[in-house]
């Protein structure tokens, strides 16, 4: 998608009265995928204000109700452009996260999250013979 694109869709978004747009992502073993695209219609001054004006997984905030093009064009975009650059949330335990973009100045930030498992170690040392004649 080029800058005219991009501006084109932010554009026809906020025709739609949508201010902004959270973008909920998972991902572990070795896939990951955006799980849900919603908006808001409701004033949004800085990207962090998208996520407080969004009730996840609301159908009625849901964009593929309202345009489904554009939940396509953005679910492109932010799988390739930006998701794709962050820290790994998609491979091994995985991650999670959301990106709340801002309408029409396409202001974001994101939210990621990764699952890390901690290893611990330790080293033994012995004698067989020692603990042979424990016996």
């Amino acid at each position: 998608m080029t800058e005219n694109e991009m501006t084109g869709l932010l554009f026809k978004l906020a025709d739609l009265g949508v201010t902004g747009i959270k973008v909920k992502y998972d991902g572990g073993g070795d896939s990951g995928a955006i799980e849900w695209i919603g908006y808001t219609t409701e004033k949004c001054y800085i990207p962090g204000d998208v996520g407080d004006n969004i009730d996840n997984w609301d159908n009625d905030s849901n964009l593929a109700e309202l345009d489904s093009s554009a939940y396509s064009l953005i679910e492109d975009f932010a799988e390739s452009k930006i998701l794709n650059d962050l820290e790994d949330w998609w491979n091994n335990e995985g991650g999670f996260g959301s990106l709340c973009i801002c309408v029409p100045s396409g202001k974001y930030i994101i939210n990621n999250h990764i699952r890390v498992t901690e290893t611990e170690d330790f080293l033994h040392e012995g004698e067989l013979l020692e603990k042979a004649s424990d016996e």
